[in-house]
């Protein structure tokens, strides 16, 4: 991972107050080991989230769909596209686009009432041989800490694990595919959809693809060909594992599930056969697909729950150590795990 630009600016808002407040910082931070380190855990923590929604960018509406819209949209200034390509082609420095960047956040988080700021960190770096801009919002948490003389005092600190609104634009992909519907990736909070509007129409991306849709596309497609193609029970359900497997080793690394990869590991000396069961018009996968880990994580399992009892059970387990009588309507497990055995014994 290599660090080009990183620089942290504020925007101070409370909600249903007035206008926010910018403080900018005038030069990138200096280049160390805990910039790096930072950066690690800030893509650790956006790849881990599960609520990706990719996009392009498009252009800024002129003509507004409703009245209300037209304070948003219908701005005089340059959007993110054009501040981005004008840093790229070095019109402006890093730190410029950043301010102006900052300048148009302000005008689409002044028009949602119940927006809250916070730090805003732009940074510009390399990962696995392509360029990314990564932009969030993150805030601060109150917290505890010792001190070198044992010594207990309350401390402020960046909260990672719970990013606020976060966008990461692959531009090496949006320069070389320009058509392509998903360079931009956005995760979001749990706030209300015109909190999140705002940060959407800052990015001014649109939501072409969403990540759980299209997972869930790609292993109902895996399920079918297996009921369709695969005789052997344990063949099928080895093919179930080894394609959740790899959707969600790629999903840990935040990359992409490229179709074409993933059918050679997966289906191996069945791979054409394979790649034209699921590009076929029955599904509609792209050429590769952006993996979710909750989708991947409920991928073959079998699971269902009444006021006192709750089960999930991997599919493979069924016929071996689940049996199930569906004369009796009952379910016989063996091979318990040993913290099961010991909660029952204790009873």
């Amino acid at each position: 991972m290599i660090i080009r630009d990183i620089v942290v600016h504020l925007i101070e808002k409370q909600a249903d107050s007035g206008p926010s407040n910018l403080i900018l910082s005038q030069e990138s931070l200096a280049e160390s080991a805990t910039q790096v380190l930072f950066l690690e855990e800030l893509n650790k923590a956006y790849n881990s989230k599960p609520s990706k929604v990719f996009g392009r960018f498009v252009e800024q509406q002129k003509h507004p769909s409703s009245e209300s819209d037209e304070s948003v949209n219908n701005i005089d200034m340059p959007g993110s596209k054009e501040l981005l390509s004008s840093y790229l082609e070095e019109q402006i420095n890093f730190v410029e686009y950043t301010h102006q960047s900052m300048n148009l956040l302000k005008h689409y988080i002044d028009q949602a009432s119940k927006a809250t700021g916070g730090y805003m960190v732009f940074v510009n770096y390399k990962l696995f041989g392509s360029d990314f801009m990564m932009i969030v919002m993150l805030n601060n948490v109150s917290g505890v800490a010792i001190d070198s003389d044992l010594g207990i005092n309350n401390i402020n600190y960046l909260d990672i694990s719970k990013l606020h609104l976060a966008a990461r634009i692959d531009l090496s992909l949006w320069q070389d595919e320009p058509q392509s519907e998903r360079y931009i990736s956005m995760i979001r909070g749990k706030e209300s959809n015109k909190l999140s509007d705002y940060f959407r129409h800052f990015i001014g991306s649109d939501e072409t693809i969403n990540s759980k849709h299209e997972t869930n596309e790609l292993l109902t497609a895996v399920s079918q060909y297996c009921e369709d193609k695969i005789q052997d029970d344990e063949q099928k359900s080895q093919f179930k594992q080894k394609s959740a497997e790899y959707c969600l080793e790629q999903a840990e690394k935040g990359q992409n599930v490229v179709i074409k990869d993933f059918s050679g590991y997966v289906a191996d000396s069945a791979v054409d056969d394979f790649m034209n069961y699921i590009k076929s018009e029955q599904y509609e996968l792209d050429n590769e697909i952006s993996p979710n880990k909750t989708v991947i994580r409920r991928f073959n399992k079998i699971s269902g729950r009444n006021q006192q009892v709750s089960i999930t059970i991997n599919e493979e387990a069924l016929g071996d150590t689940v049996i199930y009588d569906a004369e009796k309507e009952t379910l016989t497990l063996s091979d318990l795990p040993a913290s099961l055995k010991s909660q029952l014994l204790s009873r």
